[in-house]
């Protein structure tokens, strides 16, 4: 299936979802047994092999589906988790989930933000991040945070395509190519000032 394919069942079915989802009062709901699938199917590559076989019938997947989550899942998530296995979609739900966590976001004013640290930080450190970037967003915040020790010291805050760089790495990159800029210009006014001595 072409790229552009796998887009669009992404986007339809986590649309659908999100319509029921939101019809029914159940967002939230429906967004954590999502999450709760996804991490099942990734603990238990058997059963995920199993719903994505060739050799077992699409109603067969959604019998397996309804003996093992009903009664442990809301009938919306089930009923939605049986309609991708008829239909052969059982390998695109890591994508749908991803796309209606999204839309989760959206419909909560909630904005994505990725901060890397040099340290992992503590849950103090964590809290005020999310506070102060809260405030300047004017939004909620969803926070992810990463560390990479090779920066030394401050941190990379990403929001979509926006990145702001104030960590130590960056600004000592910053400075040594402007002293190597720097540099390179003296060495150019010497060679002028050596070609026109006669």
């Amino acid at each position: 299936m072409s790229q552009s394919r796998k887009y669009v069942v992404r986007e339809v079915y986590s649309e659908v979802l999100f319509d029921l989802a939101e019809q029914g009062g159940e967002i939230n709901a429906v967004h954590e047994e999502l999450v709760c699938v996804r991490q099942i199917l990734k603990r238990e590559p058997e059963f995920a092999m199993l719903l994505s076989s060739e050799l077992i019938k699409s109603q067969e997947k959604a019998g397996i589906i309804r003996r093992v989550f009903e009664g442990k899942l809301s009938e919306l998530t089930v009923n939605f988790l049986c309609v991708l296995a008829r239909r052969g979609r059982v390998g695109f739900l890591s994508g749908i989930s991803e796309r209606y966590e999204l839309l989760v976001d959206e419909y909560h004013h909630r904005k994505a933000v990725e901060v890397t640290l040099a340290r992992e930080p503590d849950a103090e450190l964590i809290a005020r991040l999310k506070a102060d970037l809260g405030k300047a967003l004017d939004s909620e915040v969803k926070l992810t945070v990463k560390v990479d020790p090779a920066l030394i010291g401050g941190a990379v805050i990403r929001k979509g395509d926006m990145m702001i760089d104030s960590s130590v790495r960056s600004s000592l990159e910053r400075t040594m190519k402007a002293v190597i800029e720097t540099m390179k210009g003296r060495r150019k006014d010497y060679t002028e000032e050596d070609g026109n001595v006669q």
